[in-house]
């Protein structure tokens, strides 16, 4: 399945990160950034961040996974500490089991892509318990939710992606694209961030960032 995934990805780089002006040469060099969670602790790569609510999440890591656990109320996770300047990238992750929820009816899984620390300009492509998917925009505070409320997943542990050219961005599953959607003014200098809204308890066996050099 990762094989796949990768070559999907690998198509999907040279199709959705790069001009398709064939009088310019084709750019085929990229940065990645990326994270197995191979050890014992969260390390240098991440920080505890919070946008809404509580900031405390609480965050364990063993045999290659990273679980993050919020907090009622609370938009509470772990976010990159590198800071990525680019209009053109792949921010992927695959997650380990579909989330939990605590002391609340649904848990939720998100991948989210930060332009300013507030949260109130984002991207998020959250997978829920029940194994439904959620994609939205959020612009000054303002969500709007793209997905047709009918998407889901009987995976277990999918790879859900975003991805950015410019003014478009295209939601992934499984190396699958699903939602594209046209949007002008995004920033270019963004985090990403791992995060279960509430208390939701969430995984992942890896994460990475693609942007092109």
């Amino acid at each position: 399945m990762k094989g796949a995934i990768a070559f999907l990805l690998s198509v999907l780089i040279s199709c959705c990160l790069y001009a398709q002006d064939s009088s310019r040469p084709q750019m085929h060099q990229v940065d990645q950034w990326d994270d197995n969670f191979d050890r014992a602790e969260l390390g240098p790569r991440w920080e505890k961040f919070s946008f809404e609510g509580p900031s405390a999440a609480t965050v364990q890591m063993g045999d290659g996974i990273l679980c993050v656990r919020g907090v009622e109320n609370g938009r509470a996770g772990v976010r990159s500490t590198p800071a990525f300047h680019s209009d053109r990238f792949i921010f992927e992750a695959v997650v380990a089991g579909l989330p939990k929820a605590f002391n609340q009816p649904t848990g939720f899984a998100s991948l989210t892509v930060l332009f300013d620390s507030s949260g109130r300009n984002r991207i998020e492509w959250i997978l829920r318990s029940d194994g439904m998917l959620e994609a939205w925009f959020v612009k000054d505070g303002r969500g709007q939710r793209l997905d047709n409320k009918r998407m889901g997943t009987k995976e277990k542990s999918p790879t859900l992606g975003i991805v950015r050219r410019g003014d478009t961005l295209m939601f992934v599953l499984n190396g699958e694209p699903g939602i594209q959607k046209n949007f002008s003014g995004m920033h270019r200098d963004f985090d990403v961030m791992l995060y279960g809204w509430g208390t939701s308890e969430s995984c992942r066996d890896s994460v990475r960032v693609v942007t092109p050099k």
